[in-house]
């Protein structure tokens, strides 16, 4: 520990000594003591942390520095304060650069990347030691200076270490058939309650008595709809939840004592989150109203009679909020929301600034988040690369510590300390299912092992498959043949590939991915394995369709179908939709939220669009595939999952096959092998999920 300390004060002091000489950016002179900027007789005076930002820019000169590389530099890591700070920092210094110098460009920013100083710092001479350079009255300051560093060092060393929180190993809390959800537990510490969903049953909450864990849980709610995501009211006298029922949405309370029912605000049937503030006076959660279709969070104040407010936000970045928790003091939440270039972002949002500070960033997929009671952190959990994983944020530090602990999975504190989750470890298999078979066929694996297989599309040109596997660690592009043998790696890009699908001839395979900071779209040559990104105007892109002749892609972003034209990244919108297949030259198939499959042809300017099937609510926008004689698409209702089709030839929709609830997924593939009658799809093994406990403890 003292050793630790000692190492990061020499790193500090030997910052101070190469950034205290005075230097020349073209024809300005920086003094880092005095935190000045001087041309012939015109100074300016900055802030210290300005000038030792530009001092970093000048010692890395010419390298490009990334935000985060600055960030950990100037302002120790602490993103939750570097992050705004940087930017007004870069802002001021070349504002005052340029009042010292209007013909000179002195830094670059490089968007998405970093920033890079582009004049080449000049000494006044290149002595050995950087001393011979600065005045009598700069050494005077200078030792004044290192005296008073001195002194903080000697206090900061014989200062005691905080205690650090950890957690004890995971212990088993439930275990039921099925899958026990979404833990909240009692301010009390007595009572868990959880979402329990069985094969065949409808979906309630129950209750689980912590004290007498032997005791058999008791239903709670007994409504003919859906609820989960649940939390206690401060004096634990009701219990605030969602319930959803055929395709309403609502956010409940029932009354602990008499288990009466009241009604708060209206949520969509995406993922929601509700929240309670710590001193009771405060319920958020993720809802919509006919005002705002797009999901946000809503704050009622639980003494007033008074309907629930959508927060309002001076800075905050647009985006469908998911989790939510309430800080400590009740004065700021933490809330996740999934933005228009594809990731979930975490933000900090202050309640009476009406302003908030992103903390976490990058991740493609977050799965529930909570405040420690005690502490300015939070815990989240992510999926990373097919599995989900639990992280602890230190909102002081933006120090973030992995908890190691695989299937971690909408965490939850209780009063004490103790963190619930429930234990997500789920792998995926590609399956088939024989469309032709005499006797009525379950789906069976294809391609199945100890890793993660997904997003299926197969050739009849090539007479392969293609999907995404994380066998090498992350989620990459691989071929196999039919019978899932002879795979292969075709990508290294080592960040998040998602939906890949084969060109008419069999040559070429487009695919979507997310580096941490945006949506691409490539384009890979099977053979050679040749990787060509296809660069538009767009931020964001869906799954992608080729285009009957392979020069295009059809692709949905924000809520619009583009086509994209390969060889010059030109995208044309189309029309509005969630998805589009060209099954003609030109004539497409296309998915629009809440109004069903359309029929839409292009006749040059020209936009033709007839309903196919109307009002037909998919499980997933993606979740769908078009063969020669019809449509095969998921159907999701509750706890009943079926595969569906719609033929041509009659216009009618019937029930294929109907499977054990989370026995597909929704958006991870469809695909049909023509000469087998296969469908093939992303298939759950053994659903099964229960809720786990790490009890706090210290080092």
């Amino acid at each position: 520990m003292f050793l630790g300390k000692l190492e990061r004060i020499k790193t500090k002091i030997k910052s101070i000594m190469n950034s205290a000489a005075s230097y020349f950016v073209g024809r300005v002179e920086v003094n880092p003591l005095e935190h000045t900027l001087v041309r012939d007789e015109h100074t300016i005076s900055l802030q210290p942390k300005f000038i030792e930002l530009l001092c970093y820019l000048a010692e890395q000169q010419p390298e490009l520095l990334t935000r985060q590389q600055i960030i950990d530099h100037v302002w120790d890591g602490n993103n939750y304060v570097g992050e705004k700070a940087l930017t007004n920092a870069i802002w001021h210094l070349r504002k005052a650069l340029k009042e010292l110098d209007s013909d000179q460009e002195f830094i670059e920013t490089v968007r998405k990347s970093g920033y890079r100083l582009l004049v080449a710092p000049v000494f006044a001479e290149q002595q050995d030691t950087v001393f011979l350079q600065i005045s009598s009255r700069n050494i005077k300051q200078l030792g004044l200076f290192i005296g008073f560093v001195l002194s903080i060092v000697f206090a900061w060393l014989l200062w005691p270490e905080p205690q650090q929180k950890v957690y004890q190993q995971p212990e088993l809390i439930t275990q039921y058939p099925g899958r026990e959800l979404f833990p909240s537990v009692s301010n009390d510490g007595r009572y868990l309650v959880y979402s329990w969903r069985q094969m065949d049953r409808k979906i309630d909450l129950y209750r689980k008595d912590l004290q007498q864990p032997d005791l058999k849980h008791t239903k709670i709610t007994h409504s003919p709809g859906s609820e989960s995501r649940s939390v206690w009211a401060h004096d634990d006298s009701k219990l605030y939840y969602y319930r959803r029922l055929s395709s309403r949405c609502e956010v409940l309370s029932v009354n602990m004592n008499d288990f009466a029912i009241e009604k708060h605000g209206e949520c969509s049937n995406s993922s929601n989150d509700v929240a309670v503030s710590p001193d009771g006076k405060l319920l958020a959660y993720v809802g919509v109203d006919p005002e705002n279709t797009t999901r946000g969070v809503y704050i009622k104040q639980l003494d007033l009679n008074e309907p629930a407010r959508r927060i309002r936000c001076n800075n905050c970045e647009p985006g469908e909020s998911e989790a939510i928790d309430f800080s400590p003091d009740s004065t700021r939440l933490a809330i996740s929301r999934n933005l228009a270039n594809g990731n979930e972002d975490i933000f900090i949002y202050d309640i009476q600034s009406k302003t908030e500070q992103r903390v976490v960033t990058g991740l493609p997929d977050i799965r529930g988040l909570a405040w420690q009671p005690d502490a300015e952190k939070i815990v989240f959990s992510a999926i990373k690369h097919g599995n989900r994983h639990g992280f602890e944020l230190d909102l002081t530090s933006n120090h973030k510590t992995n908890l190691n602990v695989e299937g971690f999975s909408y965490p939850a504190f209780d009063r004490a300390g103790n963190l619930y989750y429930h234990d997500w470890k789920i792998d995926t298999s590609i399956m088939r299912l024989e469309l032709d078979s005499d006797v009525a066929a379950s789906p069976f694996p294809l391609i199945q092992s100890d890793f993660n297989f997904r997003y299926p599309d197969y050739s009849q040109a090539a007479d392969k498959l293609t999907f995404i596997s994380n066998e090498s660690g992350f989620d990459e592009v691989w071929t196999s043949s039919l019978d899932g043998t002879q795979r292969k790696q075709l990508t290294q890009l080592k960040f998040h590939a998602r939906n890949p699908i084969w060109s008419p001839d069999g040559k070429k395979i487009a695919f979507t991915a997310n580096n941490g900071q945006e949506s691409r779209l490539y384009v890979l040559d099977a053979l050679t394995s040749q990787l060509k990104q296809i660069k538009t105007e767009l931020n964001y892109y869906g799954k992608a369709r080729w285009s009957q002749d392979g020069s295009a892609l059809y692709s949905a972003s924000v809520g619009d179908i583009y086509r994209i034209e390969i060889e010059s990244g030109i995208a044309t919108r189309i029309t509005r939709g969630a998805h589009a297949i060209e099954v003609k030259e030109n004539q497409l198939i296309v998915y629009k939220e809440g109004k069903g499959l359309w029929q839409v042809s292009i006749d040059g300017e020209l936009i033709d669009e007839q309903p196919l099937i109307k009002n037909l609510k998919l499980a997933n926008s993606t979740g769908w595939h078009v063969t020669e004689q019809g449509i095969y698409y998921f159907k999701v209702r509750g706890h009943d999952y079926r595969l569906s089709y719609y033929d041509f030839a009659n216009n009618q929709d019937k029930d294929v096959l109907r499977v054990p609830e989370r026995a597909f997924s929704r958006s991870r593939g469809m695909s049909f092998v023509p000469s087998k009658q296969w469908l093939l799809f992303t298939g759950y093994e053994s659903p099964q999920v229960d809720i786990k406990r790490m009890r706090k403890d210290y080092e």
